[in-house]
């Protein structure tokens, strides 16, 4: 059955409360009349008289006074079921503002559309309020985790340094850049993530060609590719597409680096494809593949295997690129080709 909207139940219950005064009235005064025909008629006005007598005056108010208290019983409870809803609105509210986040408001009868509509407005607002308070203190504890390391290096290879206990020779130097360079990716990791679920990431779109995008990069990733036992083969596409250089040869990089951290060393593939409406740019390594358990959460912050090898990133690359491929209107995906993993990044041609 469809719930009646408040001023329709408003309109229903003042004209149930004037008809239910004026019915209630009438019985009142037929009963009156009724006595005093059986004892005491004499009472009555005559029959030729004007105006009625004056105790037919005095019985009209008591009626009327009897029909109206009638009538506000049934007006007082019409109300306090109208008035429901927003009190427990009100008392939920003011347990959220005391700090019990997980406060509800919940209607134990009926109510009118619009106060159903706007408890569920409420509870879906305080849902949400909670979860973001839930992922504010889950960051600050992982990001407090994950500075904690390269920090730490950091830290103690100095003061080895200041103190005599290691000498400034060229492999700790690069060894303190290197950790040094984590920390500042790392950073730029949480900027990008924290833009990007803020919907204040702002892209800098340009026409590009996307096979000459990815052949720049390229050049950029052989080096380390090199040194980490990783040969490269390009399969390229030639169109073009609209995007912002930038920030997708970073969501690039950051396949490429995923790469590095958990695949075997082989040849990786990197391809683009091009088709009417979008295209496509595909990092494709032989390593072991996600476990399904994280498959359905691995472009979400933070998001880690299980397995030892698996615990050595930070757990944002996948999500700086979902993150950038959402924000050209496009979208990443993960699936196993022949052994193989391949994550690709699909893009619409015009953003």
């Amino acid at each position: 059955m469809k719930a009646q909207s408040l001023s329709q139940r408003l309109n229903l219950a003042v004209v149930g409360i004037t008809l239910a005064t004026l019915i209630l009235s009438l019985i009142f005064v037929a009963f009156a009349y009724g006595l005093l025909f059986q004892f005491a008629p004499k009472l009555l006005s005559a029959e030729d008289a004007i105006l009625p007598a004056p105790i037919e005056w005095g019985m009209y108010s008591v009626c009327i006074v009897l029909g109206s208290i009638a009538a506000s019983v049934v007006a007082t409870r019409v109300a306090r079921r109208m008035v429901e809803p927003l009190e427990t609105l009100a008392e939920a509210a003011r347990q959220i503002a005391g700090g019990d986040l997980s406060a509800r408001a919940a209607l134990t009868t009926p109510a009118p559309t619009e106060a159903s509509q706007m408890i569920a407005d409420f509870n879906a607002m305080a849902d949400r309020l909670e979860k973001a308070v839930d992922d504010i203190v889950t960051w600050n504890s992982l990001i407090a985790h994950e500075l904690r390391t390269p920090v730490t290096i950091l830290k103690g290879r100095l003061q080895g340094l200041a103190e005599g206990v290691f000498l400034p020779e060229p492999a700790l130097l690069l060894s303190l850049h290197q950790q040094a360079d984590a920390l500042a990716r790392l950073v730029e990791d949480l900027r990008v993530v924290s833009l990007l679920d803020s919907g204040r990431l702002q892209l800098r779109t340009v026409e590009i060609d996307l096979a000459s995008e990815i052949e720049g990069l390229a050049r950029l990733v052989e080096r380390d590719l090199d040194k980490a036992g990783f040969g490269l083969r390009m399969t390229l596409t030639s169109g073009r597409c609209v995007a912002d250089p930038v920030r997708l040869r970073q969501a690039v990089l950051a396949l490429v680096d995923n790469a590095l951290k958990y695949a075997e060393p082989c040849v990786l593939e990197v391809a683009t494809r091009v088709s009417d409406a979008d295209v496509a740019i595909s990092v494709i390594d032989a390593g072991p593949g996600m476990p399904e358990s994280l498959t359905a959460r691995a472009f979400e912050p933070f998001r880690r295997g299980d397995d030892v090898d698996m615990k050595s990133g930070s757990g944002l690359g996948l999500a700086v690129v979902r993150g950038i491929a959402e924000a050209h209107g496009g979208h990443v995906s993960y699936e196993r080709r022949d052994g193989r993993s391949a994550f690709t990044i699909t893009l619409p041609r015009t953003c």
